[in-house]
């Protein structure tokens, strides 16, 4: 995994989330970098969704997708493999920050098993 995302990347405006120490989120225990435009939200259930925002040039808005990490048997060795989830509301925002934002407040409030 990357390196812990920086507050100054993830919110340009006010946000109720202290993303230093993660106050006011329930179930996430880390956030981590992993691009310009994605992250990966780990949660007290032990769940790992990577999120990341895709500009639409149709609308000029990011879109949020989500996809969460599993492990696939195959020939006897078990695999850790990523895969879409539609679990997840869909998330819009202005700009990368806002669109990451607000993906990981649906991942925080949504108990998924």
């Amino acid at each position: 995994m990357g390196s812990p995302v920086p507050p100054s990347d993830l919110r340009p405006y006010e946000s109720f989330v202290d993303w230093q120490d993660l106050s006011g989120l329930d179930r996430t225990v880390a956030v981590y970098g992993v691009g310009d435009n994605a992250v990966v939200v780990e949660t007290t259930e032990r769940r790992e969704v990577r999120i990341t925002a895709w500009l639409d040039h149709r609308t000029g808005q990011y879109v949020a997708d989500f996809e969460r990490r599993g492990a696939v048997t195959s020939g006897g060795h078990q695999l850790r493999v990523w895969a879409q989830t539609q679990a997840y509301p869909r998330c819009v925002g202005a700009d990368v920050a806002g669109c990451l934002e607000a993906a990981i407040l649906e991942v925080d409030r949504m108990p998924v098993y």
